[in-house]
């Protein structure tokens, strides 16, 4: 059995097993597997597999979780959730919209996908858990929400598309606006779904953590939630404005917020989500032996394999959902199948360059609701530890996987019978 096959294998398994075994963590499963089949089977060294770690995600997780469990350690948080009932007059129904609303809007002025739902989820779980609506709606409508927007000729992803398109002769202002006003459309008809699917408009009343069971809606700021509202405030416009990565401004607020005693940081490390941080690492850790291996390339040839000019667009949106749920959409998806689209497009006969984009636009991030994405990682570790995150895991996992599916049959829809 060759190397790519072995290794496409083990991801396999471990999927497998992270769906049935609610109860295993699998990232270390990950790792054991990553290190086995890397050392005794690809000949590479512990040091060269070390480098899979996805270091730079590590550290944003950890960072972004220690200054929101600050946040939430002295209040802010749970006066955030008071002040977001009012916006919606109490109708809490309307808050997964509102948050969908917010991202989109936080991610397409600038600071992209990742930044927005870094700043935003850890007040958008805490709202929904608050306010007895369902966790796995909010989070779908916060990723779904970001995603949507993170193709904006001014977010980071819509820049990286805009110079993949130039490369393949796709210059015009205008089609680059459409593909983004495409995609963000398509992406809400799957918020849209999920918010009637998962109950979005349900409550309950019950829930050991309502608001109502906390504090007064109409409780006022203290100063040290004011002050930690100023510092939040501080980091979204240093990530808008000056640009400031999101992981250096996190650490350097929540060490400030901790060294002036405005929130407690040690009882913040003490609360971080190490379960959840451990298994986006290992898994990180396991795809980069994939893509070593070949694995990767196994499987984009595979399902190619089975595209056709009445069904291209289709088959882009699936193939590339696919591998998007365990490699980076914009860092390895987007740049390893929009320069083939020229090539490809030739090949099987289409003649639509632009909506071949749009597909692969959607399929490579319309999967990121997923616990194994950067995203979904977020919002799950925005849960508090009263909730059972494995149930929340798994849900994710799956309607990240399914998106994959949906991403397909929208682009088939849209694009190839349209």
């Amino acid at each position: 059995m060759s190397l790519d096959i072995i290794t496409l294998l083990a991801l396999i398994i471990v999927i497998i097993i992270s769906a049935i075994r609610t109860d295993l963590n699998t990232g270390l499963l990950s790792i054991a597997f990553a290190y086995v089949i890397g050392v005794y089977f690809a000949n590479l060294s512990v040091s060269e597999i070390s480098t899979y770690l996805p270091e730079q995600l590590v550290l944003t997780l950890v960072g972004v979780t220690l200054l929101f469990e600050i946040a939430h350690e002295n209040g802010t948080l749970d006066k955030l959730t008071n002040l977001a009932m009012r916006l919606v007059r109490g109708r809490p129904t309307f808050l997964p919209i509102l948050f969908f609303l917010l991202t989109f809007i936080f991610s397409a002025i600038g600071p992209g996908n990742i930044a927005s739902v870094a700043l935003i989820a850890p007040i958008g779980m805490i709202v929904a858990i608050n306010s007895g609506l369902n966790p796995l709606v909010m989070a779908i409508m916060i990723c779904t929400g970001a995603n949507a927007g993170t193709f904006s000729p001014f977010a980071l992803t819509g820049i990286i598309n805009t110079g993949l398109m130039n490369e393949i002769g796709i210059t015009d202002q205008k089609v680059t606006l459409q593909i983004f006003f495409l995609v963000a459309g398509l992406q809400s008809i799957s918020a849209l779904l999920a918010y009637f699917i998962f109950g979005g408009y349900r409550i309950k009343q019950t829930h050991p953590t309502s608001q109502t069971k906390t504090q007064p809606a109409n409780e006022k700021f203290n100063a040290q939630q004011i002050t930690t509202l100023i510092a939040i405030f501080v980091l979204i416009i240093s990530v808008i404005i000056f640009q400031v990565s999101i992981t250096v401004g996190t650490f350097v607020i929540a060490g400030l917020l901790g060294l002036f005693k405005i929130g407690n940081a040690d009882k913040g490390l003490q609360q971080l989500p190490w379960g959840i941080i451990s298994l986006v690492a290992g898994i990180s850790v396991l795809v980069g032996l994939l893509e070593t291996t070949g694995g990767l390339d196994l499987a984009t040839n595979i399902l190619a394999s089975y595209s056709s000019a009445q069904t291209i667009n289709g088959m882009l949106a699936f193939t590339t959902g696919l591998i998007s749920m365990y490699s980076s959409s914009s860092g390895v998806v987007m740049p390893t199948f929009i320069p083939l689209l020229p090539e490809l497009m030739e090949r099987i006969g289409s003649n639509n360059l632009a909506e071949m984009v749009v597909a692969v636009n959607l399929g490579s991030h319309l999967v990121d609701v997923s616990p194994l994405s950067t995203l979904g990682a977020l919002c799950l570790a925005a849960l508090p530890n009263t909730i059972n995150k494995s149930i929340i895991f798994r849900h994710l996992l799956l309607w990240g996987m399914s998106m994959s599916i949906f991403a397909g049959i929208l682009a088939f829809i849209f694009l190839d019978l349209l």
